[in-house]
Parts: C-alpha cells; sequence; structure tokens
C-alpha cells in the first residue's frame, strides 16, 4: 500500500474521498458522500496522562463513524449493478446504509433489534425503498432473519467483510497520516462489539509499516463482553456460545454481539502484535468515569445529542470510561498520550419515531416470516 491522498478533500471533509487514491481502485462516489469527517481534539490531562479525542461523530452524516460503511457499501453496490440488498445492524451501521442507499435509490431491508428502535430517526425510513423490520430477541436472532430474507429475496447481505475492512482502512489512514506528520498517540482506545473498525485500522498499519503506531485499548461493557472474556483467560478464539443473556443492565444496547468469533481470533492477534490490551466497564465504573469525560468532550465543542433528557449513544463515552478506568488502575501509565474514539453520540436527534414496517416477535417462528 502506498500512503496517497486527494489533497482536493479534507480529512474534517470526507476521509473516504481523501484516501480513495490509496484504498479504492478508482471507485467513483463524490455524488453519494455526503460527510465523512474526522478531527482529534485535546480534551486536556488526567492524572498526568494526556487526553485526545478522535471525534467521529460530530462531522459524519449519520452520526457514526458507520457513515462510511454507508457512503463506501452504497457506492459498491452501484459499481457492481446491486440495486437491492439485505442488512442487520444494532442500529448505527443500519441506519447509515438505509441513509445514503437513498443517492442510488438501493432497496434496502434493515433488521433491527427491536428494543433499539427509539435510536432511529424515522425520517430515514420516508421513501419506498427503505424497509425496516424489527426483531425481538438476541443478536444471532435478528442475523438469521436478515439471512433468511435474504435467501428468500435472492439478494446479498451488506456490507462483506471486506468492505467493512476498507471503510476502517479510511479511519486508519486518517491516524497513519497523523502519525506520519509527527503525532503520537501510546494507546488508541475504542469500545468494542465485533472489532471490525480496530481491525481494519491496525490492517492498514501493518501494510504501511506505520512507525510508533499506539497500543490498542478494547473496551466492552461489563454486562455483555466476550471479548474481554476470551481475552482474560489468554484464549486465541472464543470458546462456544454457553449464554446470550445481559449480566447487568447494558450500557449502550447497540453493542449487543453475544459471540464474535469470526472477528475475535485476529483481533487476539492484533493485541498480541502490538501490545494492546481489553477491559470491561461495568455500570458502576461507568457512573463513576463518564461524566468527567463527558465534561472534557463538551469543553472541547463536541456536545452529544440528548432525548429526553438522555445521552442517545453511549459507545463513545463507554470508551471514554475505559480509558479512565485503565489510567486510574494504573494499566496507562502518567506520562501517556491517549486518544479516544468518540465512534457516535454527536448526531442530529431523531426527527420523528421509527415506525418498523413489520415486527418479529420472540414466539414468532423466522421460517414463517
Amino acid at each position: 500500500m502506498k500512503f496517497t491522498v486527494d489533497e482536493r478533500y479534507s480529512a474534517d471533509r470526507s476521509v473516504a474521498l481523501r484516501y480513495a487514491p490509496a484504498l479504492l481502485n478508482g471507485l467513483e462516489f463524490t455524488d453519494i458522500s455526503r460527510q465523512e469527517g474526522i478531527r482529534i481534539l485535546d480534551l486536556g490531562a488526567w492524572r498526568g496522562v494526556n487526553l485526545k479525542l478522535l471525534d467521529e461523530s460530530s462531522l459524519m452524516a449519520s452520526g457514526t463513524y458507520k457513515s462510511l460503511d454507508g457512503c463506501l457499501s452504497t457506492a459498491l453496490c452501484r459499481k457492481e449493478g446491486i440495486r437491492r440488498v439485505v442488512f442487520s445492524s444494532g442500529a448505527n451501521a443500519g441506519a447509515a446504509l438505509s441513509l445514503y442507499g437513498a443517492a442510488t435509490g438501493l432497496e434496502s431491508f434493515f433488521f433491527c433489534p427491536a428494543g433499539n428502535l427509539n435510536k432511529l430517526d424515522g425520517a430515514v425510513f420516508d421513501r419506498p425503498g427503505a424497509h425496516l423490520i424489527a426483531v425481538e430477541g438476541s443478536d444471532r436472532r435478528v442475523k438469521q432473519a436478515a439471512k433468511l430474507a435474504a435467501e428468500r429475496l435472492g439478494v446479498p447481505v451488506i456490507p462483506t467483510l471486506e468492505w467493512r475492512m476498507l471503510s476502517a482502512g479510511c479511519r486508519g489512514m486518517f491516524l497513519a497520516e497523523q502519525i506520519l506528520r509527527g503525532e503520537h498517540f501510546d494507546w488508541l482506545v475504542q469500545s468494542v462489539c465485533a472489532g471490525y473498525g480496530p481491525i481494519g485500522i491496525y490492517r492498514v498499519f501493518e501494510r504501511l509499516a506505520v512507525p510508533s503506531a499506539p497500543k490498542f485499548l478494547a473496551v466492552q461493557q461489563g454486562g455483555l463482553c466476550p471479548i474481554v472474556n476470551a481475552w482474560e483467560q489468554h484464549r486465541e478464539t472464543l470458546p462456544p456460545l454457553a449464554d446470550t443473556e445481559w449480566h447487568e443492565k447494558p450500557i449502550e444496547p447497540a453493542l449487543y454481539n453475544v459471540h464474535p468469533d469470526h472477528t475475535y481470533p485476529e483481533l487476539y492477534r492484533l493485541l498480541q502484535r502490538w501490545g494492546g490490551d481489553a477491559l470491561a466497564v461495568h455500570q458502576a465504573e461507568f457512573e463513576q468515569f463518564a461524566s468527567e469525560f463527558l465534561a472534557r468532550v463538551e469543553a472541547a465543542g463536541v456536545t452529544l445529542t440528548r432525548v429526553n433528557g438522555q445521552i442517545a449513544e453511549r459507545a463513545g463515552l463507554l470508551a471514554g470510561a475505559g480509558a479512565l478506568k485503565a489510567i486510574a488502575g494504573g494499566r496507562i501509565p502518567a506520562g501517556a498520550t491517549v486518544l479516544c474514539a468518540l465512534t457516535g453520540g454527536a448526531g442530529p436527534a431523531p426527527s420523528k419515531p421509527a415506525v418498523p414496517e413489520r415486527r418479529i416477535g420472540l414466539e414468532d417462528d423466522l421460517d414463517a416470516h
């Protein structure tokens, strides 16, 4: 891979367009791009550690870094002549894919956990081709419903792994550019569900031979943390799935993958290769650390979206709370510089409720829908 950029586009406008020459082999999508910007903000020092914010939210069209998936997947569908697609998501990826699909008239069937509908903007589904199906139950049930629908419709499930890696690669290129220009980060911290994002980022670091790349800290919520549990047991693969229940109230329900067995082995190797770590944040710890992190984020000029007085998206706050927990516990020493990824939370509030055109209940037979 060569480090090449399209200087017509700044990173705070679109990292997809800026790094297209290095990643996307001439893919044309300027008419599909909306806003896929990233920036870094200073959050000051805490207990001797320099905190910085990787803002992947306030300059994204959908309010989350999943805008990259929406933009590139829509462009790749057009390139391959795909007109109808199926996807499942906790909320953010599906919202972005539905939003960007409007640019090409892509017909989409979005299978979403019924409990996460409040995170979606109903206006995104006002067009005839954007279908929303709510599914009750675990993430595996949601994915199974999507898989069955795709088989019946004869259409693909997107995004593919390769497409996810391209999206994450845009993030990796942005960070590589900062490092090559002289910035230094000892740690990159992100909340993870399956881990596609960090895997794509560090693949770019590997291919570009980025010097002094940061260690990676994977943060999960204590109520559902298969990655952390396996890492702490020094497992190279996830054990067989034994439990799909939350063990405490979720901090961010959209981070809900109970058994990311396809991605964990590579994430494990990533942590080994780059000297990383993984930790869980429990509810009490989130309450202890998140308010400090939130105050710093908003003092830096990023206002998180609130719905009925509550923070709408907590994945970024979870990462920040994890960073502060790691600092307080001595995992990250004084003098280090920590870059915390705000992957969502500063987007527009839903303009209207999202009403699914179909709901699949817990007692419903998936084969009958």
